[in-house]
């Protein structure tokens, strides 16, 4: 009778204390990216939980608040968008933040260069804001899938029991079911095996936004 060790696919068994081994061995897959935060339950990351980047954390130049009228300005919201985007290399991102210096009236320029960085840092905060809260989402669904996989394992190691306690008629439900999952628990250990890639996008972006408030304070006066 086929049964899966998510681990070692192939594995034949017929064993349901052995069966139960496999259902442990997926939930301590699961239960260290659920409970590494006592604070934050549902974040499965080792890095710790910021929800929002301060100034303070990567800027030492003039404060700003969040009611800085950055968006009036085209020119600047049009930066902003590029500077945001992954896809733009540090070295282009800092050509354009001196580029947009130097075009600046001189007794204006740091007044510029702060509604900058302003916007930067919120669209960084919305942006990593969404990716943390997507991250719980993922953490939420795979701990209801573990729960869900633990009842059908232990619904099938009850059939297998009943077989072969010489009960007719359930090679082909169990069959049905072994399959069912083989499947479900397939899709659990690859999203799970995502998680940590998903938990490396908000340090990413804060490294980003650490080299990019660097380039655009270098071109301050004062």
């Amino acid at each position: 009778m086929m049964t899966l060790d998510i681990f070692h696919k192939g594995a034949i068994w017929r064993s349901p204390t052995l069966y139960a081994l496999s259902l442990i061995a997926i939930m301590t897959t699961a239960l260290p990216a659920l409970a590494i935060d006592p604070d934050n339950p549902d974040w499965p990351c080792v890095q710790r939980k910021v929800l929002t980047l301060t100034a303070s954390q990567i800027w030492d130049g003039p404060a700003i608040s969040e009611q800085m009228p950055w968006r009036k300005s085209g020119e600047i919201y049009k930066l902003v968008t590029f500077l945001m985007s992954r896809r733009v290399p540090i070295e282009e991102a800092e050509k354009a933040i001196e580029k947009f210096a130097a075009a600046q009236p001189k007794d204006k320029k740091d007044e510029q260069l702060t509604l900058l960085f302003a916007g930067f840092l919120d669209q960084t905060n919305a942006r990593r804001s969404k990716i943390i809260k997507g991250i719980e989402k993922i953490n939420l669904r795979q701990r209801a899938r573990a729960e869900e996989l633990e009842k059908k394992g232990v619904a099938l190691s009850k059939m297998e029991e009943r077989l072969e306690a010489g009960e007719k008629g359930l090679e082909k439900k169990i069959e049905e079911a072994q399959k069912a999952y083989d499947w479900d628990a397939r899709i659990f250990k690859e999203r799970q095996e995502n998680i940590p890639l998903a938990c490396e996008i908000p340090v990413l972006i804060e490294q980003r936004a650490f080299a990019i408030s660097q380039a655009i304070r270098a071109q301050m006066d004062n």
